[in-house]
């Protein structure tokens, strides 16, 4: 039959050690990627700035090529309704009877003209070159050197069959630009998916031109200089609607540190919670091993003794029927207190399975504890301890458990009079409060401390006392005077302090609630 202690786990056990080596190979590792994750946000924050930044910037340069193609595209337009004739002339106020006539406005441009050789035909082809070839167009103009752009004008190359057939000047009016060119481009054609993006135009000395949308102050963050000479000079600013980059940075900075703290804090508290969990089995494991160890001596010694005194009595040694009549009563007090321990040991196995039950029933309970005081005198006084009874004769029937509740009885009696080895005093009272019954068991032994007073009714705990320790139990007796008070939905108090002594008082209803 194997050894009683291998049944159990050991306070040395090697899984423990194996979980405290992979929580310290977990901890470790973790926290220094913390560390280095905290210490790298600032700069993936600064490249997130940075690209965010151009991002931006980008917008702001689509937007001027957009402008200074729309800008072409409408003088173009202008040119085709004008017709190369009147191009060719440059005289500027038949251009703007000319514009007028087509519907556009007559302050339209500063100057517009058409400069070339080519036959009428061509030109007039020229002009009517379709708007999906502008762009090739502009590329043609920034390779050509043969028609040199004069300053504050724009160029268009006209081509005609591949060939250059002549070069379209022109000049917006600031009128026209400020006040339809810009608005008309912002309004239909730049792309702003829900408003996401406030731009800005303003003149070189600052004066705003247009607004995408009203804004409350000029914290703009981004601005380009615009180079086209339709729009020479005036300036081009771009912000977020909802928030600045800098505040979007913030915001990913702290968004990065709340997910890196609160992953550490999972992980944190996962590992604590192993740590806890291992902790507390080898602290259960160590003290299933002082608990099997102290049932074996306790089971041991009275055995010893029966087996001793019978072995005595059966050889017919004692010749004296006093000292044979002393025999037998210590083996049928060896006898009661293996039958008590088994009853707990069994009693705490049933608790532990879920099987434990009670039989509840109208009861005098102070004829239990008279029957119990009645029982337990004899050997409690033969011990030289002196025991005052207090059991009032009107004392309520309950409705409890009688076997139950004078094992608690027990327990406690048992308890006070191992941990009273100097003044030998035992005080058992009965009383009735309100809709209750208190039944009280004091000594005058060593005490327990504060801290272990809410410890004492766990599983196997032994207070921290050397008289405790040299004192043989279970570490059980407690712990089920608690499970059967609240089984009869009561409870048990405590009332102690070091070398003053310990009250224990079960607290009964008179009606047991209901489940």
């Amino acid at each position: 039959m194997p050894d009683a202690a291998s049944l159990v786990s050991a306070a040395h056990d090697p899984k423990g050690k194996l979980v405290s080596i992979f929580v310290g190979a977990v901890l470790l590792p973790s926290t220094a990627l913390s560390v280095v994750s905290f210490h790298a946000i600032p700069r993936q924050a600064e490249a997130t700035q940075i690209t965010l930044t151009k991002r931006a910037e980008r917008v702001l340069y689509y937007v001027e090529e957009d402008l200074e193609r729309t800008a072409r595209s409408r003088a173009l337009e202008a040119a085709r309704a004008i017709g190369p004739e009147r191009l060719l002339e440059g005289r500027q106020e038949l251009i703007q009877v000319a514009l007028v006539k087509a519907g556009l406005p007559e302050n339209m441009f500063d100057s517009l003209r058409l400069e070339g050789s080519s036959p009428m035909s061509r030109l007039r082809a020229a002009l009517n070159v379709q708007e999906r070839d502008v762009e090739a167009l502009r590329e043609a103009l920034n390779v050509t050197d043969a028609w040199p752009r004069p300053a504050g004008e724009e160029s268009l190359v006209l081509s005609s069959e591949s060939a250059v057939a002549g070069v379209l000047r022109f000049r917006f009016s600031c009128g026209f630009v400020h006040g339809r060119l810009i608005q008309e481009y912002f309004e239909k054609e730049f792309s702003n998916p829900d408003g996401a993006m406030v731009i800005r135009v303003s003149e070189p000395d600052g004066d705003v031109v247009y607004e995408t949308a009203p804004t409350s102050d000029d914290r703009f963050e981004v601005k380009r200089v615009m180079s086209s000479p339709s729009f020479q000079g005036m300036k081009l600013f771009l912000r977020y609607r909802d928030h600045s980059i800098q505040e979007e940075v913030r915001r990913w900075m702290i968004g990065k540190g709340v997910i890196i703290g609160f992953i550490d804090l999972m992980l944190g508290a996962g590992l604590f919670l192993v740590y806890s969990n291992v902790r507390r089995e080898a602290r259960l494991a160590r003290l299933k091993s002082d608990f099997v160890a102290n049932v074996s001596h306790e089971l041991k010694t009275p055995l010893a003794l029966i087996r001793l005194f019978a072995e005595t009595l059966e050889l017919g040694r004692v010749g004296n029927p006093q000292k044979a009549q002393e025999y037998y009563r210590v083996i049928n007090k060896e006898s009661q207190r293996l039958t008590r321990l088994i009853d707990n040991v069994l009693d705490f196995s049933r608790i532990e399975a879920g099987r434990k039950e009670y039989r509840f029933a109208r009861t005098d309970v102070g004829r239990i504890v008279a029957d119990v005081v009645e029982a337990y005198r004899f050997p409690i006084e033969q011990q030289g301890f002196t025991l005052d009874v207090s059991v009032p004769e009107d004392l309520p029937e309950a409705e409890v458990d009688r076997e139950a509740l004078t094992q608690a009885l027990v327990n406690l009696l048992n308890n006070a009079i191992k941990y009273s080895p100097e003044d030998k005093r035992i005080r058992i009272e009965a009383r009735h409060a309100s809709q209750r019954l208190l039944i009280s068991v004091t000594d005058h032994g060593i005490g327990i401390v504060k801290d272990e007073q809410r410890k004492i009714f766990d599983k196997f705990f032994r207070g921290g006392d050397s008289l405790v320790h040299e004192t043989k139990g279970s570490g059980l007796g407690l712990s089920l005077v608690r499970h059967i008070l609240e089984a009869h939905g009561g409870e048990v108090l405590v009332d102690s302090a070091p070398g003053r002594g310990s009250t224990f008082t079960l607290s009964i209803p008179i009606e047991r609630p209901k489940a």
